[in-house]
């Protein structure tokens, strides 16, 4: 079975256009490659408007600007954050100065985005989230796996759409996910930013993010009780560069399905809400990258680019051993590159034109006056910080302050 219309987004169940939402103005912080391919997908989105660009010197902001016709450029940050005609501002600078800017943003009084990793640390996100809600202001972590229409569809294929529809795979048992690359390919040793400490390098920064995304949704946010990280430093620049990590997650009761007379679905000792992730993520040579959950029942797979999905697979478990019972196949693909999109230079990165389900989702959470996603909670970015924190220590990585 081959399905290709997408399901309604968690945020909205009557949207049968993922990109479909209110108008919202944006201003996109910080103009490099990440951002470049930002402001390329927003072009999908009809109601979204790029109202100014800001980067650290006024002729990069222009040249952005000019780039994707937006009329309004600025040579500081502090221009933007006090543009009157921007709502959120998108902030894709260097990960070492997301704790500051976030808080400018905040306090004046914008929505923000902040592009991964959303903080330095757990403290610092701790923080931002608090003055979030004290300003009664949305904030985001920019997660925009979770906003593709494959993910919407693989969380509704375990865990059912919670009204009448079922998930199809039973108890998750365990979650494997990784992300491995080849810097090299685009990045100077040592001078890139991937590399230094100070600005926010190396791979639990930069790549983890999308692993331990994939851990929590399928174990429902929980926090895990066991976290083992082994991996690799570089004696140079004082990053890591690559690490896989062992997460337990803990039993949500002590009555397993086998011996539960009211559970006539399982029958199974694994405890509810119990099981292990496997995540892998580094800098160094290309993995499958595919995200999979293993179920009682059968099980998902997240089909490579797993961080930017556009597939989706279901095998149904047999009875028996080994017996692979039905395939149900997900596919949604992304929207075409326009003219516009082509002329402007495409995109830097696979599967950038996703980024667009995620501005929509955005647009249409302000508009109903939330504070965050549903996809993506504020809860979600706290526990994968706190596990970045953990991972970078037992690697042996110095924090890094991001005030």
């Amino acid at each position: 079975m081959n399905i290709t219309q997408p399901p309604p987004p968690l945020d909205d169940e009557s949207v049968t256009n993922p990109l479909d939402c209110p108008p919202l103005r944006w201003g996109l912080l910080g103009c490099g490659r990440v951002s470049h391919d930002f402001a390329q997908a927003l072009k999908h989105v009809p109601t979204a408007t790029v109202a100014a660009v800001a980067a650290r010197s006024s002729d990069s902001a222009k040249a952005f600007a000019d780039k994707h016709g937006v009329s309004t450029s600025y040579g500081s940050y502090d221009e933007l954050i006090a543009d009157e005609n921007v709502d959120i501002v998108y902030v894709g600078n260097i990960t070492s100065l997301r704790r500051k800017i976030g808080e400018k943003c905040l306090l004046g009084n914008k929505h923000v985005l902040l592009e991964k990793p959303f903080a330095c640390s757990a403290d610092d996100a701790k923080y931002l989230i608090g003055l979030a809600k004290e300003r009664n202001l949305f904030l985001m972590e920019g997660m925009w796996t979770r906003f593709f229409p494959a993910i919407e569809q693989a969380r509704r294929a375990v865990f059912g759409d919670g009204k009448d529809e079922k998930g199809v795979i039973g108890e998750v048992v365990m979650v494997q996910s990784d992300f491995n690359f080849n810097a090299s390919d685009s990045e100077v040793y040592p001078t890139s930013p991937v590399y230094k400490h100070d600005q926010g390098g190396g791979s639990t920064f930069l790549v983890a993010p999308y692993p331990i995304a994939a851990a929590l949704l399928f174990f429902k946010g929980a926090e895990p009780d066991k976290i083992a990280a082994v991996g690799q430093m570089d004696p140079n620049t004082g990053v890591d560069l690559q690490a896989t990590v062992a997460l337990s997650f803990p039993a949500t009761s002590n009555i397993s399905p086998a011996l539960d007379d009211s559970n006539t679905d399982e029958n199974t000792p694994k405890l509810p809400g119990a099981g292990v992730a496997s995540l892998s993520f580094g800098l160094f040579g290309e993995s499958v990258e595919e995200t999979v959950v293993i179920g009682t029942k059968g099980r998902l797979t997240v089909c490579s680019p797993a961080h930017c999905p556009t597939k989706v697979i279901v095998i149904k478990k047999a009875t028996g051993r080994g017996e692979v019972g039905e395939k149900i196949e997900y596919e949604f693909p992304l929207p075409a590159d326009t003219d516009e999109i082509e002329k402007a230079g495409g995109y830097n990165y696979p599967n950038s034109a996703g980024f667009a389900y995620e501005a929509a989702a955005v647009a249409r959470c302000i508009d109903k006056g939330w504070i965050e996603c549903p996809q993506n909670t504020l809860s979600d970015t706290m526990n994968s910080m706190k596990l970045i924190d953990e991972i970078k220590a037992q690697l042996g990585v110095k924090p890094l302050r991001g005030d």
